[in-house]
C-alpha cells in the first residue's frame, strides 16, 4: 500500500520509519510547503516523490492513504482536502479541535466510501486488548477508579509550537488526550460530571491540569503537564484487585496484582495502527472496528467539555 505524508515533523519521522518496516507498505510521497524540507525527508526515509505543496500530494493518483501530521488546527482542513481528492486518511491526534469537525470528517468519508481513522496509536496496542480481557473476566472485580498522569519538560525553542492558541496548542490536546484515551478504554460511556484545576500560560492555553471525571459507578483522575516531568503511569483499581501500568503510553508491560504481563512491540508501537488501517482499506471499510467514529467523537466531546471547564477557546475557533 502506498502512503503519503504531510506535515514532516518528529511524529511523521516515526510514522515513516514504521511504514518502511511493514511488509507490503511503501512510503511513496511526502509533502511540505518547504520543498527543501520535503526533499530532505524523502532522502532520509527513501520516499519516491517529494512535493512542495500539499495539493500536489493530494493529486498524486499513486497514493492509497495519506497520513496527516500537521498542527492541530490544520487537521480538519487537511483531512477534508485529502478526502475530497478521494484519498483514505490517517490523521494524527487530536483528530480535530472540536467534535463538530470530527463528525463532519467521519460523515464525509462514509458518504464517499473512504477510510478515515484517528492515529491515537495506544488504542491499538496488544497490551490494552489483554487488559480489557482481564477486566471483562473479573480478575480485578468492578473497576472503581482510574488514575493516570503524563507530563514532560520542554525546551524554550519548542514552547510556542506546543502552546500557541492559533495552532490549537496546550497540554490537554497534545498529551492529555492519551490520558483520556486510557480512561475511555476502561470506563464505559461519558462522565456525568467533571471537576478541574488548571493553569494557563502566556498564550492563554493550558500547561497543567488535574481533572476528575465522575462516571455512574467509577471515577477517573488525570493529571497532564507540559513543562513538568510526570510519570506516564496508570492505576486501574477494582474492588478485588488492581492493574498497574508503569508507562501507559508505551505500554509493553503491566502488573495485575502480583502477575506481570509483557507485550513487547515488534517495531515501535506504531505498527499496530498502520496495520489496522491497511486491513480496513483492503476490506473497503470506512472506519476501524477497534477505534472508529463513535470512539473518536466521544473522546473529542469529552476533551471539549474539559476545555470548557478551563474557559479555554482557541484563537482559530469561531
Amino acid at each position: 500500500m502506498n502512503f503519503g505524508i504531510i506535515g514532516l515533523g518528529r511524529i511523521a519521522k516515526k510514522f515513516a520509519k514504521t511504514i518502511n518496516e511493514i511488509e507490503g507498505s511503501t512510503l511513496y510521497a511526502v509533502g511540505s510547503r518547504d520543498i527543501i524540507k520535503a526533499e530532505e525527508f524523502k532522502r532520509e526515509f527513501n520516499a519516491n516523490v517529494a512535493y512542495g505543496s500539499y495539493e500536489k500530494l493530494y493529486e498524486d493518483k499513486n497514493i492509497d492513504c495519506i497520513y496527516i501530521a500537521t498542527p492541530n488546527s490544520m487537521h480538519y482542513k487537511n483531512a477534508m482536502d485529502a478526502l475530497m481528492h478521494g484519498k483514505n486518511v490517517i490523521c494524527e491526534k487530536p483528530f480535530t479541535i472540536n467534535p463538530s469537525e470530527a463528525k463532519a470528517l467521519y460523515n464525509y468519508a462514509k458518504e464517499h466510501n473512504l477510510f478515515i481513522m484517528e492515529a491515537l496509536w495506544i488504542e491499538f496496542l496488544p497490551a490494552y486488548k489483554r487488559i480489557k480481557e482481564i477486566i471483562k473476566n473479573g480478575e480485578i472485580g468492578n473497576v472503581k477508579e482510574v488514575r493516570v498522569s503524563y507530563g514532560f519538560s520542554i525546551t524554550p525553542d519548542r514552547r510556542e509550537r506546543k502552546f500557541i492558541s492559533s495552532l490549537g496548542g496546550g497540554a490537554l490536546l497534545d498529551i492529555g488526550i492519551y490520558n483520556l484515551a486510557l480512561i475511555d478504554l476502561i470506563l464505559d460511556g461519558r462522565p456525568i460530571s467533571i471537576n478541574s484545576c488548571y493553569r494557563l500560560n502566556e498564550y492563554n492555553t493550558d500547561e497543567w491540569s488535574r481533572v476528575e471525571l465522575f462516571y455512574s459507578n467509577a471515577k477517573a483522575i488525570m493529571t497532564t503537564a507540559i513543562g513538568e516531568d510526570l510519570k506516564r503511569e496508570a492505576y486501574i483499581i477494582g474492588d478485588k484487585g488492581m492493574i498497574y501500568i508503569p508507562d501507559f503510553q508505551q505500554n509493553q508491560e503491566f502488573r495485575v496484582n502480583d502477575t506481570i504481563y509483557s507485550y513487547p512491540f515488534r517495531i515501535n508501537g506504531f505498527e499496530y495502527q498502520i496495520e489496522e488501517a491497511i486491513n480496513c482499506i483492503n476490506e473497503k471499510m470506512c472506519e476501524s472496528n477497534i477505534y472508529g467514529a463513535s470512539n473518536s467523537i466521544k473522546v473529542q466531546e469529552i476533551l471539549f467539555d474539559i476545555r470548557k471547564s478551563f474557559n479555554l477557546k482557541f484563537d482559530c475557533e469561531e
